[in-house]
């Protein structure tokens, strides 16, 4: 596997007015694909809720932005399918109870959940955690589609989601209505039972709705995300790929009305570190061996030492390629713990990351309006080419 040009050092930096993005993917904190098979003396757990809720708080002891649930977050990966599937807004809820400052960014199918229900689900999230839920929307399929297919499908999940978040009719297909206070009415009549009038504990709306991320693959996507989302994930292996998409994310937001800085775009890196490069790669090769490349995703791959990341980081923010990164851990447990102990501190010593939590809200430490967001009106159209 290629691997990207190495820098020499890491240059001091002046912190700008917006320092860069962290995130972390704990998507394989439910399992991983191979998790099933047992390698070694004790078998690999499939779930487990406690250590899930350790990785976020470490994650938010190392100042990150936000931590993000995949919508590959699996239960139990069984031989020949998967056999379950963790619910990733129940797992942020869970975690917006016992954190304080990080973000937690959930993948929510608009397909297989109704757009109300989903909003509410999200707006749980964000109350419970005070402002810190996010949005990755995704359309779960059977089949497969075009890149175009499916950024035309996402976009309308995004709009019924956001017009019952901002409180506007018409929140498509299927929608459920709700009532002034965010409550919907069920009204049943079966053989088993019969129920009438409105529930309550419906979760309040939120007053600004949470960021939404999208994920960019081609030109449809990239467009879809300058439309319509606060955060674009990109899967890119060298930096001039990444501009050319952050360019097309920009000029899309333009297009649509909106200010292109108003739109993070983050590039996706999975990361092997260590404290000498030769360990770094010798764990990856082993990874390669024993699971694949496959969990690698399409993006950039770095097996090397915290500094030499951090290094890459401020070149590629330097030449604006991205605004940050979404940090993939190959060993959640080593990785991560590096990540937080040592790669953040090499960032903090450059001044591109903040030394110290001063906002509250997912919206504020990505550096995002709140009230322009909450009114703004979702373009709607064919999708841009670039």
């Amino acid at each position: 596997m290629p691997y990207p040009p190495q820098p020499t050092s890491l240059t001091a930096t002046a912190l700008s007015s917006r320092p860069v993005v962290l995130g972390v993917d704990l998507t394989s904190a439910g399992a991983r694909p191979g998790a099933h098979r047992a390698r070694g003396p004790i078998a690999p757990c499939p779930f487990d809720g406690e250590r899930f809720l350790h990785l976020v708080r470490t994650a938010e002891r190392g100042l990150l932005d936000f931590v993000s649930l995949d919508e590959g977050f699996l239960l139990h990966p069984g031989r020949s399918q998967v056999t379950g599937r963790l619910d990733t807004a129940v797992a942020a809820a869970r975690a917006a109870r016992v954190t304080a400052g990080i973000g937690l960014v959930a993948a929510v199918d608009t397909v297989h959940v109704e757009a109300a229900h989903a909003a509410l689900a999200l707006s749980s999230i964000d109350r419970a955690s005070s402002g810190r839920a996010g949005w990755q929307a995704v359309r779960q399929g059977t089949l497969p589609e075009s890149d175009d297919a499916w950024a035309t499908r996402v976009e309308l999940g995004i709009q019924s989601v956001t017009r019952v978040w901002t409180g506007r009719p018409g929140g498509g297909a299927g929608a459920v209505e709700l009532d002034a206070e965010g409550r919907f009415r069920v009204d049943h009549d079966g053989v088993r039972f019969a129920v009438r009038g409105r529930p309550a504990g419906g979760a309040p709306l939120p007053r600004t709705p949470p960021p939404v991320v999208v994920r960019v693959r081609s030109e449809a996507s990239a467009a879809l995300a300058g439309r319509t989302a606060d955060v674009a994930r990109i899967a890119v292996t060298d930096a001039a790929h990444a501009v050319r998409l952050r360019r097309l994310v920009r000029d899309a937001a333009l297009s649509a009305g909106r200010d292109p800085e108003d739109v993070r775009v983050l590039a996706e890196v999975y990361v092997v570190l260590s404290t000498e490069r030769a360990g770094a790669r010798a764990r990856l090769e082993l990874v390669e061996a024993l699971e694949g490349t496959a969990s690698m995703g399409d993006g950039l791959v770095v097996a090397d030492t915290p500094d030499e990341l951090a290094t890459l980081i401020a070149d590629w923010t330097t030449v604006g390629a991205v605004d940050g990164f979404l940090l993939r851990p190959s060993s959640l447990s080593s990785d991560l713990d590096t990540i937080t102990d040592h790669l953040v501190p090499a960032l903090q010593h450059a001044g591109l990351f903040r030394t110290e939590r001063t906002k509250t809200t997912l919206r504020g430490s990505l550096g995002l309006p709140d009230a322009a967001t909450a009114a703004r009106e979702l373009p709607t159209g064919r999708l841009l080419s670039a």
